[in-house]
């Protein structure tokens, strides 16, 4: 009895127990039921607040963004309009660019507006002119060349072809009346103004702003945008932007959002959880305290997976270091860049594989780490690949402190390990040398184009002078007997007239403003005839090596400018040689399959003549090897050099689209390589000039010259060569004559370089009148641009001052046949 007494006391006070905790567990449900009630419908509520809030927002910003397209698009169409106009008046690019600046003057949405014509081709342009664009291979612009009307075409985000600054285009078609594309009128519009409008605005933390494209491409978002965030994590309201393809996006963090419901349910909690979870708690405490152990096990293991990753197959070299330089480990990364494998690094201290030159720079690093000095360094080092190459590398080293394994298993002990990344660099270090290289070589290029035009200048003055001088010094020469002193001397003067002459035509060659007409020239018989020449004054002591294999190579040029060339190159290596040496002189054919960018000048690909100077003399210095191009540069002493001879040869050679290689070192000699390229051709013939010049018939011959000397001069040389000669030394007074009486002149002779009036304009008003009479120009600084010119006036024949009197005979014959020529056919 007393055993079921107990029993029943056993059993009954845990059923009580188990009554009270009942009612405890359903009092606790029933808390929680209510609490989550009334936190689920607080959640609505809130969200459902964001939500309206977002709309409103979304809604303004999408009317302002649309008032501030609608400025943009009225500007593109009224732009139109006016281009359009603009284009079948002519107006000049200045004039376009002023209208340009002015439409979008005061609308700071519009950072540079643009027309572009039916090929892609910006034609004008708000900015100040810069290097050519051109637009056609745009998305945008390939949309509006295959829609109709005045399309209006958005971009997706592009960045700017001046200054690659990011931006997006507003671009309308433009076409003409018979519906045919003619272009595009292009607004780049700015992104930081949309960007600076959307920060002014409060949103609070968590909130963003995007503008789309239709289609969901960004086109302006805020630093912060949910771009590639989960949708589910953010509220987002759209709204398209009226008449544009376009739509606004306002989107909050749910975090955000629900930041003030989270406090509440807190607060709600708090409440709850002091009544519920009394009991629990150490229940809970220890759940957690276990879960917690439990992550701390899981992040320790991925961590040590992740640095197992990371160190594996990180793109970039990761060491690890003690404080004696010996290698711990070295990853895959780093092993390929300097070519050792692991067991070989075990065995080798880092120092070991440094370039010599940089181990006392890497040790200094070292120890101010290990001193404490820095927590971490970083520098630039070479180390020494395996195939002897040296591997330039960007190094960060951090020291960090461990347990290091005790050998008798006592309190480890700790240690400080040293971690370094390297990273390989040598590409950049040869592209920062390249790049160097080209900036040296656009400068050079700038300076020889400055020197160029002034050296022109100054040729084209000074033939008028040494015209007069030649012309009077050949009737003086006619005038005296022969074997006087009065003849010797005039003789002389010549002489120094013809070699002004030649030194003037070295000066416009350098300015690339005396070459004209180009023929095939055969190059291997032209460099043999130079050799040959200077073998006559080569030094007992320079041995002479040629080696010419380029039999049916064709140049387009001048034989006398290829010899030139080869003279000055040859002269310069014999003067680099005082002591005697080796000169060598070769050239070959050779295919080049890039474009290649040389020391002086870059050239395409295609088929070129290589001709090779090397000399075994003193070298050049790096500091005077990028001056030695440069007009009037010399090392030679006073009375030497002119310092002409190879800014001659860059000029020649830049003018025949090739260009020039030169390696020196010091004591070791120079190589120069000139590249010139191939044509198809055959050598030209030329046909001695007659010793009897020709005379005409009386015909009335109109001579004009700025110059009275050789108007006056002229005058009595036509005379002599049988023609009536009718002198001005003003083309106004000249122009003037003619149009009184046009039938007065058979023949025209004139300067192209006058006051006023060019001989080119005067040429264009006397043919306008008689497009049946021939007309002659005379220049001091001919080209190609002027002789194509005066071929398009209807011009005979172009002469290149100082003229000789057999030049004009001969030019005056040539042109009177041909117009009668001209004449019988008409007849007939």
């Amino acid at each position: 009895m007393i055993d079921t007494e107990r029993s029943k006391r056993a059993f009954t006070w845990p059923d009580r127990y188990w009554l009270i905790a009942l009612g405890g567990c359903l009092l606790i449900v029933f808390l929680w039921i209510g609490a989550a009630t009334s936190i689920m419908r607080s959640r609505g509520l809130t969200l459902a607040d964001n939500n309206r809030e977002l709309s409103s927002l979304v809604s303004a910003l999408t009317e302002q963004t649309a008032r501030s397209l609608q400025g943009v698009e009225f500007i593109l169409r009224r732009t139109s309009v006016w281009t359009l106009d603009a284009r079948r008046t002519q107006t000049s690019p200045t004039d376009m660019r002023a209208f340009l600046r002015q439409e979008i003057d005061g609308v700071p949405q519009i950072r540079q507006l643009e027309v572009a014509d039916a090929d892609g081709n910006r034609i004008a342009t708000s900015l100040a002119p810069s290097n050519p664009v051109n637009i056609a291979s745009r998305p945008y612009f390939q949309t509006l060349k295959h829609a109709s009307g005045n399309a209006l075409v958005m971009s997706k985000p592009i960045a700017s072809l001046l200054d690659g600054r990011p931006t997006f285009v507003v671009a309308l078609r433009l076409e003409d009346a018979q519906g045919n594309f003619k272009g595009a009128v292009l607004a780049l519009i700015e992104d930081a103004y949309f960007q600076k409008f959307y920060e002014q605005i409060d949103l609070g933390p968590g909130t963003f702003i995007r503008l789309l494209r239709t289609d969901g491409t960004p086109v302006v978002a805020l630093e912060n945008s949910p771009v590639g965030q989960p949708p589910s994590r953010f509220l987002s309201v759209q709204r398209p932007v009226p008449g544009f393809p376009l739509k606004v996006e306002v989107a909050r963090d749910e975090t955000v959002a629900l930041a003030m419901w989270r406090a509440s349910t807190i607060d709600e909690l708090t409440g709850v959880a002091a009544l519920s979870l009394f009991v629990a708690v150490l229940a809970i405490a220890l759940v957690r305290q276990v879960r917690t152990l439990r992550q701390v096990n899981g992040r320790l293991q991925s961590s040590q997976q992740h640095w197992r990753a990371v160190f594996e197959t990180a793109p970039v070299g990761i060491m690890l270091l003690r404080q004696h330089a010996s290698h711990l480990a070295a990853n895959p990364a780093f092993q390929r860049m300097v070519g050792y494998s692991t067991a070989e690094l075990a065995h080798w201290k880092a120092l070991d594989i440094t370039y010599p030159d940089d181990i006392e720079l890497t040790q200094r690093y070292i120890d101010q780490l290990l001193r404490g000095e820095h927590d971490s360094v970083r520098f630039e080092k070479r180390y020494l690949h395996r195939d002897g190459r040296v591997v330039w590398t960007d190094m960060s080293i951090a020291r960090v402190t461990v347990p290091a394994e005790a050998p008798d298993r006592s309190t480890p002990q700790m240690e400080d390990v040293l971690v370094a990344t390297v990273e390989d660099v040598t590409q950049r270090h040869m592209d920062e040398q390249a790049r160097h290289q080209l900036e040296s070589q656009l400068r050079q290029s700038q300076k020889l184009e400055a020197l160029g035009t002034f050296a022109g200048g100054i040729a084209h003055d000074f033939n008028n002078i040494l015209g007069a001088i030649l012309g009077y010094g050949e009737r003086a020469l006619h005038a005296v007997g022969a074997g006087t002193r009065e003849r010797r001397y005039i003789e002389q003067v010549l002489n120094a007239g013809d070699r002004a002459r030649s030194l003037v035509e070295r000066i416009l060659t350098f300015s690339r403003s005396g070459i004209t007409t180009r023929l095939p020239v055969h190059l291997q018989p032209v460099v043999m005839e130079t050799i040959d020449l200077l073998k006559v004054r080569l030094p007992e002591a320079i041995r002479l090596e040629v080696q010419l294999d380029a039999r049916d190579a064709f140049v387009a040029g001048d034989p006398a400018h290829m010899h030139q060339v080869v003279m000055n190159l040859c002269s310069n290596a014999i003067h680099a040689m005082p002591e005697g040496g080796t000169l060598t002189v070769a050239l070959v054919l050779q295919q080049l399959e890039t474009p290649r960018s040389l020391s002086h000048g870059a050239v395409d690909s295609g088929e070129f003549v290589r001709l090779t100077v090397i000399d075994t003399g003193v070298g050049i210095s790096p500091d005077l090897l990028e001056r030695i191009f440069n007009p009037f540069f010399t090392t030679r002493k006073a009375g030497e050099g002119t310092g002409l001879g190879l800014a001659l040869v860059e000029g020649i050679v830049r003018e025949y689209s090739g260009g020039v290689d030169v390696k020196s070192a010091l004591g070791e000699g120079t190589c120069f390589d000139v590249y010139l390229p191939v044509i198809d051709a055959v050598a030209v013939s030329v046909d001695p000039c007659k010793t009897i010049l020709p005379h005409g018939d009386g015909q009335t011959v109109l001579l004009v010259d700025d110059e009275e000397a050789l108007v006056a001069l002229g005058e009595e040389v036509l005379a002599e060569l049988g023609y009536e000669p009718v002198g001005f030394a003003s083309s106004e007074a000249a122009w003037q004559a003619f149009r009184a009486d046009p039938q007065r002149f058979d023949g025209i002779v004139t300067d192209q370089t006058m006051p006023k009036m060019s001989g080119l304009e005067l040429a264009s008003r006397i043919r306008a009148i008689r497009p049946d009479i021939p007309v002659i120009l005379a220049s001091g600084y001919s080209n190609s641009t002027l002789e194509h010119d005066a071929k398009a006036m209807g011009v005979i024949e172009v002469l290149r001052k100082p003229l000789r009197q057999a030049d004009v005979a001969l030019a005056l014959s040539r042109a009177f046949s041909r117009q009668n020529s001209e004449t019988v056919r008409s007849e007939k």
